[in-house]
């Protein structure tokens, strides 16, 4: 079996199916799904990849290396090349159709601006309120409140669990997987989980939503596709409103629809806890004020 990939030789399709004879059993499962839709594998994450062929993601890596590839992102941008992408089709597949490569600031300005306006003014126009007034009042009541996520959306996690422990609600966000599972694993009756994911199919995400809904906690879900596996695992369902052909990447406008969802729940736990979040506010304020005013002048 061959080690190091040549660039001459006629392409990764051509020698995956070369090799499949080779392959242990794990790894032509991964084969036989990327020799049927190449294209398609080259728009998975490797996770995405694991799940659909049933495989650990430590199984895609080392049929990457069987190719001889360094890793799964070498494999992508080899599919790629493979089913003829060019370079501005991966632009606009991480960028978006709006903008080019030679616009200058003040149209990728106006460009942005436009589509951030659009996305959010969407989201909140077909958010399902009633189901946050129930997320606001589970995590109002709520002995613990675990937030999880993945990439971009761990930020957003973050920065909603910021905001509502600073009122006072025990809340804990986690960037580790296994610390994770942990937590929800300790969660009960009393508790909730917010789980964040644009796409809805983030297995780690999906897996935590799972846990904690064993465990019999409440489940609150985050996510742009409510037909996603993450949205059939939870009690209550939040949903953004990006699509898919909006006018620049989803990446970029699911964060700030995700932000203007969690906005709008954190003002709904502050009223709903108006006593405890006002004198939090106060005390929390006044601990940190001295480091938010400038040094005595000597």
């Amino acid at each position: 079996m061959r080690t190091a990939f040549d660039a001459t030789d006629d392409g990764v399709v051509e020698r995956i199916r070369g090799l499949m004879p080779e392959l242990p059993e794990a790894q032509r499962a991964t084969a036989a799904l990327i020799l049927d839709d190449p294209a398609s594998v080259a728009r998975m994450t490797i996770l995405d990849l694991a799940e659909a062929c049933g495989v650990s993601t430590g199984s895609i890596t080392r049929f990457c290396r069987s190719l001889g590839l360094p890793g799964y992102a070498a494999l992508r941008i080899a599919l790629a090349s493979d089913s003829g992408r060019t370079g501005r089709e991966t632009w606009q597949e991480n960028i978006g159709r709006q903008i080019s490569e030679n616009d200058g600031l003040a149209q990728v300005a106006g460009a942005i601006s436009a589509a951030v306006r659009h996305s959010v003014g969407e989201t909140l126009d077909r958010l399902d309120l009633p189901a946050v007034e129930r997320a606001a009042s589970a995590i109002a009541g709520a002995r613990r409140v675990e937030i999880c996520g993945t990439g971009g959306s761990a930020g957003m996690g973050t920065e909603f669990q910021h905001r509502i422990f600073r009122i006072g609600v025990p809340a804990w966000s986690w960037s580790d997987t296994q610390v994770s599972l942990t937590g929800a694993a300790l969660l009960g009756p009393l508790d909730v989980m917010l789980a964040i994911s644009h796409s809805g199919t983030t297995r780690e995400v999906t897996d935590l939503a799972a846990e904690a809904a064993a465990r019999g906690a409440t489940t609150i879900a985050l996510t742009n596709d409510p037909r996603s596996p993450l949205a059939r695992r939870v009690d209550l369902l939040l949903t953004t409103a990006v699509p898919t052909d909006a006018p620049g990447h989803a990446s970029i406008l699911s964060r700030h629809a995700q932000m203007a969802v969690l906005d709008l729940l954190y003002v709904a736990v502050a009223q709903r806890t108006y006593d405890q979040s006002t004198e939090a506010m106060a005390a929390t304020a006044e601990a940190v004020r001295p480091y938010k005013q400038p040094p005595p002048t000597p």
